[in-house]
C-alpha cells in the first residue's frame, strides 16, 4: 500500500492567478512546483529561447570552439566518438551534422555495447590516427577515460571533451583528463549557471555558440529536436534550461512538414506521431527505438537513420529500429515474468533487497527489467544475467538506498561496478552470487517506513472541479518529465456506479464514479494491480469477482489526473492510484 503525501502550499495563489489569468487551482499547482517567484514561474510558464544562458560562460567552451573551427578551416579530419544510449546517439549527431554544416570533414564512432562497452577506449584513438584523424571529439562520455586522452596525446591528436557526467573524484581531488579542451558543466571549476544539461545539451551549446558568432540560425531547425529528443530521454530534471530545450525543440518536431531530418520524419510517420508529439512520445516512442539498436544490435543503425537524406534508406533503417524495439519488449516482458515468477516462488520479499539471477536475460535489457521490478514491489532490485566472464548486473533503488555505496562496500565480490545513487551496473564470479545476495541484505539498513512508497499529490479536488478548462489550463506545464511531473489531484469517498473491463488481458477499468449525486467518467488503466487490489483487500476475496458480474456501490478514494477522453470528448479521471 502506498503512502499519500499532501504538497502543502502557504502561497498567495490567488495573486497568483489573477496575474497569469488563471484559476487558483492551477495557481496551487505551480507554486508546489517549487516555483516560489515571479521570475521563476515567468521562465516556466514562458520557455523562450531568449533565456538560454550564453555559452560561452561553459568552462572550456571557447576553446573547444576555436579549436574546432580551425581544425575546420584547415581541413583537419575530425572523429566523433559518442555512445550507445539515445543521448551518445543525438549528440554524435548534433556534432557531426553540426560540423558539416560549417564544411567540416568529420566522421563518428558509436562504441558497440558488448565489443566495447560504455565510452571511448585507447584503441579507439590508434583506430582514429590509422584513418588519418587529427582531432577528436567526444559526447556524453570522456570525463573518466584518462588513458584516452593520454594516448591521443602521445600521438599528436588534438582532443576534445565534451561531458555531462559527474567528474571522478577522490577525497576532494578531481581526476581530469589532460585535454585540450574540457567541456563539462559537473566540473568544479565550471561556473555555468545550469550543470544538468545531458550530453546532447552541452554539445548543442557548443554549436550554438560557433553559429551565432556567424550570426547564422539556421542551427537551431537542424540541431535543437535532437538535443530536445536527448534531453527527455536521458531523464535530466526537465527545469531551468532543459525546459527551454525540450519545449522547443517539440514545436519544430511537431512541424513535420518543415523537419528537415529525413530519418526522423519517417520515424515519426511511422509510429504514427504526426498529430502531437509530446516529451511522453520522446520518452515511450521514439527513444525507445533509438535505444533498441543499442540493446539488441548496433547503436550506430540510429545515427545512420539521422545521417541519411535518402527517403528509401531512411524508411528502411526506421522500420529496422521499430522491429529491434518490438525485439526488445518482448524480451523485457518475458524476463520480467520470469523475475516475478522467482520472486512469488521464493518468498523473496520476506527481504528488502531483490537480487535475481535469470539465466535466459539479455544482458542488455537487465537494467529495464530491474527498473520494474522495482516499480512493482517498490524495492531496491538487482537483476543478473550470464556474461561472457561471469555474471552482469543491473540494478535500479529507491529513494534512502544508495546503490553505488551498496556495491562499493561489498567490492572484494565483484569484477567491476559503477553508477549512482539509483542506478548502477556490475559484474561478478557467479560463485559469488549467494554471498552477494547475502551482503547485500546484511547490510541493507532500509527501516519499513522507507519500503512504503510515498505518493504526492497537489491538492484534494471534486471530481466537479475537474473541467475541460482546468485540463487546457494544465496542459501548459508541459513538457513533463523528471522534476516536472504532471498534476496529481486526490479524492475521496466516491461510489462506483457501473464498471466494464476492456485491454488485451481485460486490464482496464472502465468506470462511473459518483461525487455529491453526480456521475464521471474515470479510468484504471492497471486495475488488474489496482482497483481489483483495493476492492478485494476492503470488501474481502470475490468482490472483484462479484464487480465483473455487475454488482456496484463500493466506495473508493483515488488520486487521479484529469484527461480528455478521446472518444468521447468529455473529461475522464485517471486513476493512478486508490485505496
Amino acid at each position: 500500500m502506498k503512502q499519500w503525501m499532501y504538497k502543502k502550499c502557504n502561497a498567495d495563489t490567488a495573486a497568483v492567478a489573477k496575474r497569469y489569468n488563471i484559476s487558483e487551482i492551477f495557481a496551487r499547482v505551480l507554486v508546489n512546483r517549487g516555483l516560489h517567484s515571479w521570475k521563476a514561474m515567468d521562465a516556466y510558464i514562458f520557455p523562450d529561447m531568449e533565456k538560454m544562458y550564453r555559452p560561452e560562460l561553459m568552462k572550456d567552451l571557447t576553446k573547444a570552439a576555436d579549436i574546432l573551427v580551425n581544425s575546420i578551416n584547415d581541413k583537419i579530419k575530425i572523429r566523433v566518438i559518442g555512445d550507445y544510449d539515445v543521448d551518445g546517439v543525438m549528440s554524435s549527431y548534433i556534432l557531426y551534422r553540426g560540423i558539416r554544416m560549417l564544411g567540416g570533414d568529420v566522421s563518428c564512432r558509436i562504441p558497440h555495447r558488448v565489443k566495447d562497452g560504455y565510452g571511448i577506449r585507447d584503441y579507439m584513438v590508434d583506430e582514429a590516427a590509422d584513418d588519418g584523424v587529427g582531432l577528436i571529439i567526444t559526447c556524453d562520455n570522456g570525463i573518466s577515460a584518462l588513458g584516452a586522452a593520454k594516448r591521443a596525446k602521445e600521438l599528436g591528436i588534438k582532443y576534445i571533451l565534451t561531458d555531462h557526467h559527474e567528474v571522478p573524484d577522490k577525497d576532494g581531488v578531481e581526476s581530469i583528463p589532460v585535454a585540450d579542451a574540457v567541456v563539462d558543466p559537473k566540473q568544479k571549476a565550471c561556473t555555468y549557471p545550469y550543470n544538468m544539461l545531458c550530453g546532447a545539451g552541452v554539445v548543442y551549446k557548443l554549436m550554438s555558440y560557433i553559429f551565432e558568432g556567424k550570426n547564422d540560425k539556421s542551427y537551431i531547425s537542424e540541431l535543437l529536436p535532437f538535443a530536445a529528443a536527448a534531453t527527455v530521454c536521458d531523464v535530466v530534471p526537465l527545469a531551468d534550461e532543459n525546459r527551454i530545450i525540450v519545449s522547443n525543440g517539440l514545436k519544430i518536431l511537431n512541424d513535420t512538414a518543415h523537419l528537415k531530418n529525413t530519418g526522423m520524419r519517417k520515424m515519426i510517420e511511422l509510429l504514427e506521431l504526426s498529430e502531437h508529439i509530446k516529451s511522453g512520445s520522446l520518452g515511450f516512442r521514439i527513444g525507445p527505438c533509438i535505444n533498441a539498436a543499442g540493446r539488441l544490435d548496433d547503436a550506430s543503425l540510429g545515427l545512420k537513420m539521422l545521417m541519411t537524406e535518402d527517403e528509401k534508406e531512411a524508411v528502411k533503417l526506421a522500420n529496422e529500429l521499430i522491429t529491434l524495439n518490438e525485439e526488445r519488449k518482448e524480451l523485457t516482458a518475458q524476463a520480467t515474468d520470469d523475475a516475478i515468477t522467482q520472486i512469488e516462488e521464493t518468498n523473496a520479499l520476506e527481504r528488502p533487497v531483490l537480487v535475481v539471477y535469470l539465466k535466459d536475460c539479455h544482458e542488455s535489457v537487465a537494467g529495464i527489467v530491474a527498473g520494474r521490478i522495482r516499480e512493482k514491489y517498490y524495492r531496491p532490485a538487482y537483476i543478473l544475467t550470464d556474461g561472457e566472464k561471469g555474471l552482469k548486473g543491473s540494478g535500479r533503488s529507491i529513494p534512502g538506498y544508495h546503490m553505488q555505496q551498496a556495491l562499493q562496500n561489498c567490492q572484494e565480490l565483484l569484477t567491476e561496478f559503477g553508477g549512482h545513487a539509483l542506478a548502477a551496473g556490475f559484474s561478478l564470479p557467479k560463485e559469488n552470487l549467494e554471498i552477494f545476495r547475502e551482503t547485500l541484505n546484511e547490510q541493507c539498513g532500509l527501516s519499513d517506513e522507507q519500503l512504503v512508497e510515498k505518493v504526492s499529490f497537489d491538492m484534494e479536488l471534486e471530481l466537479s472541479k475537474a473541467t475541460k478548462n482546468l485540463v487546457e489550463q494544465l496542459q501548459y506545464m508541459e513538457p513533463f518529465g523528471e522534476s516536472n511531473d504532471s498534476a496529481v489531484f486526490a479524492r475521496g469517498k466516491l461510489k462506483i456506479s457501473s464498471m466494464y473491463l476492456c485491454g488485451k488481458e481485460n486490464q482496464i477499468a472502465k468506470l462511473k464514479l459518483e461525487d455529491d449525486g453526480l456521475l464521471y467518467e474515470a479510468v484504471d488503466f492497471h486495475a488488474d494491480n489496482c482497483l481489483s487490489r483495493v476492492i478485494e483487500g476492503k470488501y474481502g476475496v470475490g468482490e472483484w469477482e462479484k464487480m465483473k458480474q455487475g454488482k456496484f456501490g463500493q466506495q473508493i478514494s483515488i488520486l487521479y489526473q484529469p484527461e480528455i477522453n478521446n472518444w468521447s470528448g468529455n473529461v475522464q479521471m485517471k486513476i493512478l492510484d486508490c485505496m
